[in-house]
């Protein structure tokens, strides 16, 4: 699936272009479907793509639509119900028994820009946060707010889109937050009076921090931003402009002292970060940091014996045994096979989404759960 931040940049650089796209949005899901709510694909005028809202079966039939919405300049609502098994209306094959819902809207270059601080936002957010957008409301109807209008939603107004109206449309929304989180990334559909909203909630994104440079390094830091992670990379040495070279996608921050990393770089409970410097010294105060900062995730490179080592010396040089808790992995990575710098990187890439996202990283044909449901808080730290 694409990555938020690949539709924001897609949005961004149409704004700049003084280009109009259409965006997809998928606003409502019954039953089984390849992507969760606020799954999103951008559609260019001369017909080419970003993003995903399904598997690849829907984006052809909803790129033809995209044409008549930028013609006619009005957002829709394309349904797609093949819970029957009978989809032979669109000569699809979807074959996935489900219904979705994508909202088809117009967005002028100022309008674009618009849609994508609102997403970018979201992403940086400190906590989950809620997106409201109208997908249906009657054309005849004065005062309504108008089919395609946003707003990003934490328990009050943050920030909107669009005309809401005269009416108390977007502030009876805003009571719906609590209601939006549970829901989770299936979403959920209400109705005030004639006007129904989709709700869908936003999480912020991986915030993760590579203490190390190393080649190893670089694929680990490669695959967190081809998700639309928010990736530091920390290095004791000044940086030059090799550093951006090799981190693309990535901040680099020179940090000579690892036992002072809260002070160059945000560490919050939301933060995940993993020790590669092969300097045992360096990663030792690195980790020391990090667990004081109390983040979602930790992992260390490098044999057990090495960390159980590092864990002795913070121990006898403090006096006490440092809290560790279960969000602490060394060795760090998850047990997929494989050899070398890229197949390491998959495996510590797939632990901490599978931590950050409250998952237990098993295999999906073992899973009864649906898919697509709410994660459950990250559990809290206590000591070992």
């Amino acid at each position: 699936m694409t990555t938020h931040r690949e539709v924001v940049d897609a949005l961004s650089r149409a704004s700049a272009n003084g280009d109009s796209v259409v965006l997809a949005t998928v606003v409502r899901v019954t039953g089984s479907s390849y992507g969760g709510v606020g799954a999103r694909m951008v559609i260019r005028t001369d017909g080419s793509t970003v993003g995903l809202v399904s598997g690849g079966c829907l984006e052809s039939d909803l790129a033809e639509h995209a044409r008549r919405v930028h013609a006619n300049r009005r957002a829709e609502v394309i349904t797609y119900d093949t819970r029957d098994d009978d989809d032979a209306p669109w000569g699809l094959g979807l074959g996935c028994n489900g219904l979705i819902e994508v909202l088809l809207e117009p967005l002028p270059p100022l309008r674009a820009k618009d849609v994508a601080s609102i997403i970018t936002q979201a992403l940086a957010g400190d906590a989950p946060s809620v997106i409201a957008t109208v997908m249906r409301t009657p054309v005849s109807e004065a005062g309504l707010p108008t089919i395609g209008s946003h707003a990003l939603l934490g328990g009050a107004t943050v920030q909107s889109v669009g005309e809401w109206g005269t009416g108390s449309v977007l502030t009876d929304a805003a009571q719906h937050v609590d209601e939006a989180l549970a829901a989770g990334r299936r979403g959920f559909v209400h109705e005030f009076g004639t006007v129904e909203v989709a709700f869908e909630v936003m999480m912020p994104a991986v915030r993760l921090i590579l203490c190390g440079t190393g080649p190893d390094a670089a694929p680990v830091a490669r695959f967190a931003s081809q998700l639309g992670w928010d990736v530091t990379v920390i290095d004791h040495r000044p940086l030059t402009d090799l550093h951006s070279a090799r981190f693309p996608g990535a901040r680099v921050i020179e940090c000579a002292e690892a036992r002072r990393l809260a002070n160059v770089v945000p560490l919050t409970p939301r933060s995940a970060a993993v020790v590669m410097s092969h300097n045992f010294p360096r990663d030792r105060d690195y980790v020391q940091a990090l667990l004081a900062a109390n983040v979602a995730y930790l992992g260390v490179l490098g044999p057990r014996a090495r960390t159980e080592r590092m864990i002795a010396e913070l121990t006898t040089n403090s006096g006490t045994s440092p809290t560790i808790g279960d969000r602490f992995f060394a060795p760090v990575g998850m047990d997929i096979g494989g050899e070398g710098p890229d197949a390491i990187a998959l495996s510590i890439i797939s632990q901490v989404s599978a931590v950050t996202s409250g998952r237990a990283g098993g295999h999906l044909r073992d899973r009864r759960a649906p898919l697509h449901a709410s994660p459950p808080p990250v559990a809290t730290t206590g000591s070992v």
